[in-house]
């Protein structure tokens, strides 16, 4: 059978040119967009911070409202707490890396020359190029890498100002939150001010729902992790833990990461019947998070696929360094909560509007005959 001929009409001439301008239109506000994120990088990191923070102690200072707490001594409470608990594991975390920074840097270079060892010694099809070349990339490359690292805050000044700046907004938010957000509403239509409110509170409720999970998600991982290199003996349990914590906020590859690190310490350390055992405890861990605890703590609410959240690291990782791709999965769940929400106002809009065109269609009643009533039979 002869294919079927493909002619070019005006009309799908117009309607590509059409496409074609939407598209452009569309790529020159999001290369703005970045453009602007990046100019403003010293001021949004900040405002970022300080809404994740307000995520985690928001329902705190709720709690303690409904029980008639004024609000602001609602708000001392909630940030006395987040400081004792928040800060005390921060600190924590802070600490044993640093502490341990040398050593570990040392354990993972030995593994990685013993890796190297054991491919040139075995049989199997690879060699040592592919290590030999990620080894001279990394070092020809690390002054870029730092530099996506600290992109926003390349000096100690800088940081102690966007701290300050996240600080103080972290505190406005959690005492004057509610506030804020009706003033923000009262410039919108009340058709449009329904939707802008919808929008912005699931947005809200997504990124909260993700830092709950996240955080909770990323202790139990570490304590997991720890107990089985506590129980085995590895010397660096504390810090390997305090990694696997933070590389939890960073869904997929901090897990990756932070799994081969415990890994390779161990093997260096305990030798490779330990470190087999250790990556059984990472993969059972990592299993029990995906299927588990995600599933149960999450549900649907904010469910992006992989590969939503994958682009979205490496969007947010090539553009922002270290805080890009922290932010970049709330930001996905905020815009995901915004798009569902203006979707179902819509499809409610379009909705009312059909069925009162479809009124407006009716055929009028015939008036009843003279002397009998519409509901007589006749």
């Amino acid at each position: 059978m002869s294919e079927p001929a493909v002619r070019f009409t005006a009309g799908t001439l117009r309607r590509a040119a059409l496409f074609s301008a939407q598209f452009l239109l569309v790529f020159g506000a999001l290369w703005a967009l970045r453009n602007i994120v990046k100019q403003l990088s010293y001021v949004l990191i900040p405002l970022f911070v300080a809404l994740l923070l307000t995520a985690m102690l928001e329902p705190v200072v709720g709690w303690l409202v409904r029980r008639r707490w004024p609000r602001s001594l609602a708000v001392l409470a909630a940030l006395v707490l987040g400081l004792v608990v928040v800060g005390g594991l921060l600190a924590v975390v802070v600490f044993s890396i640093i502490d341990s920074y040398d050593e570990l840097r040392l354990r993972v270079i030995e593994s990685i020359e013993r890796l190297e060892t054991w491919l040139a010694d075995s049989s199997l099809p690879f060699s040592t190029d592919l290590l030999s070349r990620v080894q001279d990339w990394l070092g020809s490359n690390q002054g870029e890498v730092l530099g996506q690292a600290v992109t926003a805050f390349s000096t100690v000044g800088a940081f102690l100002v966007g701290l300050v700046i996240a600080l103080v907004l972290f505190i406005m938010f959690l005492y004057a939150g509610p506030r804020l957000w009706a003033a923000t509403l009262v410039p919108w239509r009340p058709t449009t001010r329904a939707v802008v409110d919808d929008a912005g509170r699931r947005a809200y409720r997504g990124v909260v729902l993700y830092v709950r999970v996240t955080a909770l998600v990323a202790l139990i991982d570490a304590l997991g992790i720890g107990i089985g290199l506590a129980v085995v003996g590895v010397p660096l349990a504390v810090p390997l833990a305090a990694l696997t914590f933070v590389g939890g906020f960073i869904p997929y590859v901090g897990a990756v990461v932070s799994g081969f690190l415990a890994v390779a310490v161990t093997l260096v350390s305990n030798g490779f019947v330990a470190a087999l055992i250790i990556l059984g405890v990472v993969l059972a861990v990592q299993q029990l998070e995906g299927q588990v605890l995600h599933p149960l703590l999450q549900g649907n609410f904010s469910n992006l696929h992989p590969a939503v959240v994958l682009v979205a690291l490496v969007i947010g990782g090539a553009e922002g360094g270290i805080a890009g791709a922290l932010f970049a999965v709330p930001v996905v769940a905020a815009v995901r909560g915004v798009v569902l929400a203006v979707a179902e106002h819509t499809a409610a809009r379009s909705k009312i509007e059909a069925e009162e065109a479809a009124e407006s269609e009716e055929p009028p009643r015939e008036p009843p005959e003279d002397g009998v009533k519409d509901d007589e039979p006749r």
